[in-house]
């Protein structure tokens, strides 16, 4: 739930082309700005990125073997992932 309210001034030209880019994209303009709040600056770092990777690389998973595996894969309890 949103509860905490943050003032933004912009100049005429520039609220007219983000409320252009909301619209375009189906969101309000606080939408759109919380957003690119997220994506710019409140994403994981590289290096916390690069921490999780080496987490789950040094962790030792029995998948089975892969006829196991791709019964599963038939049976429907592993999603099939399509290729591009």
């Amino acid at each position: 739930m949103l509860s905490k309210r943050v003032e933004v001034l912009f100049d005429p030209k520039q609220y007219a082309e983000l409320r252009r880019v909301a619209q375009q994209n189906g969101k309000s303009v606080g939408g759109l700005i919380r957003e690119a709040v997220e994506h710019l600056y409140l994403q994981p770092s590289r290096e916390e990125r690069l921490q999780a990777v080496e987490r789950l690389v040094s962790q030792n998973f029995d998948f089975g073997s892969w006829e196991e595996v791709k019964e599963e894969i038939i049976r429907g309890k592993i999603p099939r992932i399509e290729a591009d």
